[in-house]
């Protein structure tokens, strides 16, 4: 039996295929404002080659047809998939952009068991509960925060030794009660999330670094911070267990003296940023 003898030869569609083809084009072209729908019918026609008649590849037939890149239309895609999973949990991204950023909250959230999974969903209902006009709202801060509570429920299995809630003796997570085994998983979450906000307001707050590129700035100071009786040295040579180390350093030519040095790294633009620091003192 060749090609020509099968009911739909070569690469061609099935009339089912064809229709259903047709139906998902048609909810691209018109949902090209709302990415869920658009994710949605390109993953089904990836995922079932329904381009295969006109393209070999859905690169291509991503590019003839929409004018997305591979990489677009892989962001819609995961969007889509992440809107699918936070739907049941009553989180609603606005954008692509949003959901995309739930992705890695919701890859640990479906490592899960179900029960844990009800449980991060009590998590955030309770978080949300609590909103009040004094904090900021949650959905400002709700993709962090739902990867915060679905790494510690991940983490803490019956065999977790925890502090008893009431009597605060440590015992095992799996002789509680529901109700206590929740307080204990809530206090932990509580504390990363805690954590996690002062490390970002700290970021906030600290100044930023300044940028220094390395390579003029040894050009620089050699034209213009070098006497006639210095140079500037950087050094490699092989240090502890074969690692290279690398000096940065300026000496007297004359006596070999070393007059300013920075710190021994091995890393060459660390090498040199450390004495940047050493030379404006």
């Amino acid at each position: 039996m060749t090609d020509q003898d099968l009911p739909f030869p070569d690469n061609s569609l099935a009339p089912h295929e064809e229709q259903r083809f047709q139906s998902l084009e048609q909810t691209v072209e018109s949902g090209l404002r709302d990415f869920r729908q658009t994710g949605q019918a390109l993953s089904e026609i990836r995922d079932n080659e329904f381009y295969r008649e006109t393209h070999s590849t859905f690169e291509a037939y991503l590019q003839d047809r929409w004018g997305f890149t591979p990489r677009q239309a892989g962001q819609l895609i995961d969007a889509a998939q992440v809107a699918r999973v936070l739907e049941p949990i009553g989180i609603d991204p606005v954008s692509e952009a949003q959901a995309r950023k739930f992705k890695p909250a919701v890859k640990v959230y479906e490592e899960l068991e179900p029960e844990q999974q009800r449980l991060v969903s009590r998590l955030i209902d309770e978080r949300r509960a609590v909103e009040t006009g004094d904090v900021a709202p949650w959905e400002e801060a709700a993709a962090p925060e739902m990867k915060i509570m679905a790494s510690v429920v991940k983490k803490m299995g019956p065999d977790t030794t925890v502090y008893h809630p009431e009597s605060g003796d440590e015992v095992a997570l799996g002789t509680l009660s529901p109700t206590q085994r929740f307080e204990v998983v809530r206090e932990h979450v509580n504390q990363k999330t805690q954590a996690y906000h002062e490390k970002q307001a700290a970021k906030a707050a600290a100044e930023p670094a300044e940028k220094v590129n390395w390579a003029a700035w040894c050009l620089n100071y050699a034209r213009e911070g070098l006497t006639p009786e210095q140079r500037l040295e950087i050094v490699l040579e092989q240090g502890q267990k074969g690692k290279p180390v690398i000096h940065a350093r300026v000496v007297d030519k004359t006596t070999g003296e070393v007059l300013v040095e920075g710190e021994a790294v091995g890393n060459m633009k660390k090498a040199v940023l450390g004495l940047i620091t050493e030379v404006r003192g």
